[in-house]
């Protein structure tokens, strides 16, 4: 039978046996002589009871409610003698000595999640997060400032983990929150550190009144120079402000870009396609995925695009940030930024121009249709609405611009426009001829592209019926193929142009919506509407050795338009 004791450990009560409080009372007397002359000894000695108490808290279970000599031992072993280390001076002996007192156990166990209230802007959660992660905190704020600009996400998630995260108090804390060995050696470190830190505070202090008594002193000594200081301070305030309003509108811009960048390529959205100053959106990875371009092949082009782009876009927002928050330039950032991109610029060059090469030489295959001529002088023509509507119907989107007439299904398959022109015939006969360009890797291949690409047309009675879209290829068989309609009317002879019409005639003289829904005689000086004195003077004849490819532009500068 042992002689137990009620002691009091940092505001815990725990019962202790007598040989126990013996050996704990003579360890803390150590500890009190050892830090009897340091600066800050009573919070030294504070946080080490602090601690000592959460680890005998460990000890004590409901089977075991008396602290023993063998837990105190533990304790004392796990927190270290004070004879293991020195403060200063300490040869590398008794630093391999300190480095091996304590067991295989380490009371650190794990990290613990606090929130840092000596860096911290707000609440500390971002300097908490920084130090459990082990990373700069510059990168835990921009995280949060970039979630709050998208959907205030960052603000929601923020003010949720400052009200979990607990607050760093204690040294111990402090301690645990960095993952660092909670013993008598590093509470002593971590306190003579703050109180470094707070005498520097209160020098800096000390100078800046001094400087502002002598400053005072000498008022009346130069009123010119007061007058100066003055409006140089204004002048760099006005300066900041300016800088901070620059690095905002560059954060936003940059937010904007890689959003819409994002979304464009990994098909959340349509991009914003450039041609010809109209703004149009297209889908991007279903355009992808015509390119003559294998699955591995294009994920690498992708994510050469994504360095290629993505690289200036996180610069940009990245001095966007030191210009608003003052940060310091870091190290190596701008150069590995550097590399990176060129390699994502090698990568998206080398597929480009392999691309490209599918794209090198042009072709144009010529064919007579064979119409029945009309009974009558008079030849309708129109769209096949049912088609046409049922495309639109099923369309994913719909592109109309001056280069660049597609409609995408919800299955991904690219339809394109064709475009007929109207000129006088040289014969007495209607006459329909199509003209269908394409290109490939070789003149052979682009010619058979182009002979493969299939149009239809319908003809009832006296009226010609025109499928308005074309189909361009399935996956991996896109070869800019295009369609050009040529209907030629004989002089004497009337064509009456449903208003179906106007989006695929070609423009000339007149818009398509002047021509549309009326009934022309072609004359010696062209087409004239039967309903007033206006005239639409003839067109050149096509002849075969004067015939003009039809302008696609070259794939490699059509794709980066449509990138940028």
């Amino acid at each position: 039978m042992k002689k137990t004791l009620t002691i009091n450990i940092s505001g815990i009560i725990f019962h202790i046996d007598e040989d126990a409080y013996d050996k704990l009372n003579a360890y803390l007397d150590t500890l009190k002589r050892h830090f009897n002359k340091t600066h800050g000894k009573d919070e030294i000695i504070s946080d080490i009871e602090g601690r000592i108490a959460e680890l005998l808290q460990e000890r004590v279970s409901d089977s075991n409610q008396v602290i023993s000599v063998e837990d105190v031992s533990e304790v004392v072993a796990l927190m270290g003698e004070p004879w293991e280390f020195e403060t200063e001076g300490e040869n590398e002996e008794e630093k391999e000595k300190e480095s091996t007192a304590a067991p295989a156990e380490d009371i650190r166990g794990y990290k613990r999640l606090y929130r840092d209230p000596d860096h911290k802007v707000v609440g500390g959660v971002a300097g908490g997060l920084a130090a459990y992660l082990n990373i700069d905190v510059l990168w835990i704020r921009l995280a949060f400032a970039v979630f709050t600009l998208i959907w205030l996400s960052g603000a929601l998630v923020y003010v949720i983990l400052w009200i979990a995260m607990p607050e760093a108090r204690t040294t111990a804390e402090k301690l645990q929150m960095k993952g660092e060995k909670v013993n008598i050696s590093n509470i002593e470190k971590s306190i003579k550190e703050e109180v470094t830190h707070l005498k520097d505070k209160i020098n800096d202090l000390t100078n800046q009144a001094k400087k502002k008594v002598d400053t005072k002193n000498s008022q009346g000594e130069n009123v010119f120079e007061q007058l100066v200081h003055v409006f140089v301070t204004i002048l760099k305030v006005i300066l900041k402000v300016f800088v901070i309003i620059i690095g905002i509108v560059l954060l936003l811009t940059g937010i904007s870009l890689a959003l819409a960048f994002l979304f464009a390529l990994f098909g959340w959205g349509g991009p914003v396609i450039l041609d010809n100053n109209e703004a149009i959106l297209l889908p991007m990875t279903e355009f992808f995925s015509l390119l003559p371009v294998s699955a591995g092949g294009m994920a690498i082009f992708k994510i050469g695009l994504i360095l290629f782009l993505g690289i200036p876009l996180i610069m940009l927002m990245y001095n966007a940030f030191r210009m608003i928050f003052g940060i310091e330039r870091m190290r190596y950032v701008g150069i590995t930024a550097l590399n990176v991109w060129v390699i994502g610029l090698i990568i998206t060059l080398f597929f480009s121009f392999r691309i490209a090469r599918e794209y090198r030489h042009q072709s144009t295959h010529t064919k007579a249709i064979e119409i029945t001529q009309p009974v009558g002088d008079t030849l309708f023509i129109m769209v096949n609405e049912e088609f046409q509507d049922e495309m639109l119907y099923n369309s994913y989107d719909y592109i109309n611009a001056d280069e660049l007439h597609l409609v995408v299904t919800e299955e991904g398959i690219f339809f394109e426009q064709v475009e007929v022109d109207l000129r006088k015939s040289k014969s007495e006969d209607f006459l329909l001829t199509q003209f269908t360009y394409a290109r490939g890797r070789t003149p052979r291949s682009a010619r058979e592209q182009a002979e493969n690409t299939f149009w239809q047309h319908q003809q009832d009675g006296n009226t010609l019926i025109f499928d308005p879209f074309f189909i361009m290829g399935e996956k991996g068989t896109w070869h800019a193929q295009h369609i050009e309609l040529e209907l030629a009317i004989p002089v004497g002879k009337y064509l009456s142009i449903d208003k179906s019409m106007q989006d695929i005639l070609n423009w000339g003289r007149y818009s398509p919506y002047k021509l549309a829904g009326r009934t022309w005689i072609m004359t010696e000086n062209g087409l004239q509407s039967t309903d007033e004195e206006s005239y639409i003077s003839p067109t050149i004849y096509r002849e075969s050795e004067k015939v003009t490819i039809h302008p696609i532009r070259p794939v490699v500068m059509q794709m980066i338009g449509l990138l940028w």
